[in-house]
């Protein structure tokens, strides 16, 4: 299936089976009563002593369509009640299958394996819907986006040097170690303060009488 590129990828779901994403109670269902026919309809052929596992089997019967009408996308308990009967059915009629397969005919053996292979089908469909109704994603379609984030969410962030730490990086050791406003607070700070402003001022008197002296010899 072709899906444009500029378009949100979504995974698709075949309306025949279910119309809502994650949501798989309308396949049990269809499981359910489709199991619920074969049991009756084909009592007579698998089983062994009809008078005596007959009332079993519409007990049986009738579990299973009410947990097919009741199930709903909206309970997470009847879903998970379809899967606690789709397993025990598995079970019962996988182990008559295999023990029987010896003293019964090959169509039993069919019909047995085959109601197991129904229940073993909607147990998976079961689990798969209490899943969805666990992890909250039952009517949510998925998206590429959502596993991009939780990849982004998961790595961990590096810290990145700021502009200012960048500059310093690129000046004299004195330059970065020089703190004018300390070393004024200081008396080593101030002395040196004192002694730049007299150098400085004794300069500009050298240079003063050197302007006069000059001018005195022109003349």
């Amino acid at each position: 299936m072709m899906v444009d590129s500029h378009e949100e990828y979504s995974r698709q779901y075949p309306q025949l089976l279910t119309g809502i994403p994650h949501y798989y109670g309308d396949i049990v269902r269809q499981i359910f009563i489709v199991a619920s026919a074969i049991i009756l309809l084909a009592a007579p052929f698998y089983g062994e002593n009809l008078s005596l596992e007959l009332p079993f089997e519409v007990i049986g019967v009738l579990v299973l369509v009410t947990l097919a009408a009741l199930a709903n996308p909206h309970s997470r308990n009847y879903l998970l009640a379809d899967a606690v009967v789709s397993g025990v059915g598995l079970v019962i009629f996988e182990i008559w299958a295999l023990y029987g397969h010896d003293s019964g005919t090959w169509i039993q053996f069919a019909l047995r394996e085959l109601i197991a292979i129904l229940f073993l089908v909607a147990f998976y469909f079961s689990m798969k819907t209490v899943r969805a109704f666990t992890l909250h994603q039952i009517g949510h379609r998925d998206t590429v986006a959502e596993f991009d984030e939780e990849q982004v969410k998961d790595e961990p962030r590096m810290r990145m040097p700021s502009p200012k730490k960048k500059e310093e990086d690129f000046k004299p050791w004195s330059m970065q170690n020089h703190n004018p406003g300390k070393d004024k607070g200081s008396p080593t700070g101030s002395a040196a303060a004192a002694e730049d402003t007299r150098r400085s001022s004794g300069g500009s008197d050298d240079d003063h009488s050197n302007t006069m002296t000059l001018g005195i010899g022109g003349r």
